[in-house]
């Protein structure tokens, strides 16, 4: 699936680890995968991926970060790069999450694009809305929206079971919904992923990924 046909965005876990300082939080991150699969669609064209990131977050709740990861549209993409920045605060025991994100792409031109985003979560149980800000293709604000639910659930012999549902929703009316439930222990994860209501995307996925993060 070329990112030129659709709008896309990333689905990507920051993993924080204090360092010295008690108000600064510097990590980074790296990990393999047989399938990168994002929101119930594969970027890597159902082949392996590279992917390696770095995170830092302030006492405040200000925070910043890059990510990169190899992909394959069939095209002359080779990896895609992003760079988000955020601001976190916890209100009456629920975390909110408000950020930016501009996804770029080696290779190809005419497909960068970036959202903003905001996410809400409350024991085992988050909610987020992330909106298309700008896109390289002609995209406008709120032209693509991507609402999502996920519960995570922790299980014997220290493993944790998620459950996500989303709903992408697009000006040209080419929505769809996706649903993925993963397994993981320690850095690795096995998910699967299937999508629906678009005749040309709907598929069944599955993904074996190890990550691993380190303090800076």
């Amino acid at each position: 699936m070329k990112k030129k046909s659709i709008i896309f965005t990333l689905l990507s876990t920051t993993l924080l680890s204090q360092v010295s300082s008690a108000t600064d939080v510097i990590n980074a991150n790296l990990g393999i995968t047989n399938n990168y699969i994002w929101r119930g669609v594969t970027q890597s064209d159902d082949n392996f991926s590279l992917s390696g990131g770095a995170d830092y977050q302030d006492n405040s709740g200000l925070y910043a970060g890059a990510w990169a990861a190899s992909v394959d549209f069939n095209d002359d993409t080779n990896f895609e790069y992003d760079f988000y920045t955020g601001y976190q605060r916890k209100i009456n025991n629920v975390d909110f999450d408000l950020g930016y994100i501009y996804y770029g792409y080696q290779g190809e031109n005419g497909i960068d694009f970036s959202e903003v985003y905001l996410r809400a979560t409350f024991a085992k149980l988050t909610f987020a809305v992330s909106t298309l800000l700008d896109s390289d293709a002609g995209g406008d604000f709120t032209d693509a929206t991507y609402v999502e639910a996920s519960y995570n659930y922790a299980l014997p012999h220290q493993l944790t079971m998620s459950i996500h549902a989303g709903l992408y929703h697009f000006k040209d009316e080419s929505n769809y919904q996706d649903f993925n439930i993963s397994l993981s222990h320690g850095g690795f994860s096995l998910m699967v992923s299937t999508l629906t209501g678009n005749d040309k995307l709907e598929d069944t996925l599955i993904a074996l990924s190890y990550s691993k993060s380190f303090d800076l």
